[in-house]
């Protein structure tokens, strides 16, 4: 049995268990509360100095509201403020030795202080930025099948959960094996020098890579794109580190609806939901702008290839390959809160805001929050009062930002 098949098999034998469960249609819910947002806290600065951000990655917030944790992945700098703008912790430390960074992933408070976690490693700091501890990742020897894992979080018995990384060229299917359409989410662990994987969820993604090459054999492998579709409807995630566990959002359905799962290290489904968003049509210009984006990329790229294609050649590639369902995916992206609340973007717009919705964690029966954003503004974390994120201004200077949670009147 191939990898592929192998893996099928356990999706379907894994997410029947939470589609079952979820039952086959949305959850009747009451029309959503709509709230806006109004400018609040901004940290940055234009003309240099600690608070002139690069490429922030990740903004996340203390429990209490009174420490906002700011990470740019290419300088290695994790910093921390105060609401209000003032500098508490700056640490700038691409490295490998103790504290140090190789490309930081994601920063997290947590009580004792916060953490974070690099592509080798997570590290733990106390609330003034001491080096507690570290919990290197799994050996790079442990491997999923002959892929190497990429770990999400730490479990509180130790282990880990984990993504096996696939190349593109085997999930496109071009080494000889199927295309693959679902990865595991495994938990790792070790006892007394043993290694275990247990797969405790399927994820399908079926439809997540845009994988490009020339027809004919003479141009087998001779150069290639593997990229994300722009208009994926595979399954998102978040891997919450206070919890250990993992949130699903199956959103392939096409009709708005939404299914989430929560599934623990021991793959027990702790909570589930089924709802539906307003579903938003194709715009006939979204699609043709992504045709256009990538013909252009392909044409681009195969001239340097020395093997140039036509734009109309690379606009056949590019209409083939590209995954354009209608109506659009319920949610494009989903991010867990430290207020413990799931925020989901969509693709739907009203009066020019983009529209996000909002469900508590273990929440079955109320109804949805409707949070209306300015395009561009992405959330990274919440607290009661305000929802955070990064702006950038006209000269792409980013600065943090809190906007302030306003729910809107109905007269409105």
């Amino acid at each position: 049995m191939t990898l592929s098949r192998h893996l099928s098999r356990i999706a379907r034998s894994i997410l029947a268990v939470g589609v079952l469960s979820c039952g086959g249609s949305p959850d009747p819910s009451p029309e959503p509360d709509t709230w806006v947002t109004e400018p609040g806290f901004e940290i940055g600065d234009a003309f240099g100095g600690a608070a002139a951000f690069a490429q922030v990655s990740d903004v996340r917030v203390s429990a209490d509201g009174e420490r906002v944790f700011v990470l740019e992945p290419y300088l290695a700098r994790v910093s921390v403020w105060t609401p209000g703008g003032d500098l508490l912790i700056d640490m700038e430390k691409p490295g490998e030795g103790p504290g140090e960074f190789r490309t930081p992933l994601r920063v997290e408070p947590d009580r004792d202080g916060f953490s974070v976690h690099d592509t080798r490693r997570f590290t733990f700091f106390a609330h003034d930025g001491t080096l507690l501890h570290t919990v290197p990742n799994p050996p790079s020897a442990l491997s999923f099948h002959g892929f190497r894992l990429e770990p999400h979080l730490l479990t509180e018995s130790g282990g880990y959960l984990a993504v096996p990384s696939i190349p593109g060229t085997v999930m496109a299917g071009w080494t000889g094996d199927d295309p693959f359409d679902e990865l595991p989410v495994l938990h790792v662990s070790e006892e007394d020098g043993r290694w275990t994987m247990d797969t405790i969820a399927a994820l399908d993604v079926q439809n997540r890579n845009l994988a490009l090459r020339p027809t004919g054999s003479e141009w087998e492998f001779t150069w290639e794109l593997h990229t994300g579709q722009p208009l994926a409807d595979d399954d998102l995630t978040y891997f919450d580190p206070e919890t250990g566990t993992v949130v699903i959002a199956r959103r392939n359905f096409g009709d708005g609806a939404i299914q989430m799962l929560e599934i623990s290290p021991s793959g027990d489904t702790i909570w589930h939901r089924r709802f539906a968003v307003q579903p938003v049509s194709l715009p006939p210009e979204l699609l043709e702008g992504a045709i256009d984006a990538f013909t252009g990329h392909l044409v681009n790229q195969s001239a340097m290839a020395g093997q140039p294609v036509s734009r109309g050649e690379a606009s056949a590639l590019v209409e083939d390959a590209l995954y354009a369902p209608d109506p659009l995916p319920s949610v494009q992206y989903l991010r867990g809160m430290s207020t413990g609340d799931l925020w989901m973007q969509t693709f739907e717009e009203a009066d020019t805001l983009m529209v996000w919705y909002t469900i508590g964690r273990g929440d079955t029966e109320s109804g949805l929050r409707r949070v209306l954003l300015p395009v561009g503004f992405r959330a990274r974390d919440a607290t009661p009062t305000h929802v955070w994120g990064v702006r950038r201004d006209s000269l792409g200077v980013a600065y943090v930002t809190g906007r302030k949670l306003v729910r809107r009147i109905e007269s409105e």
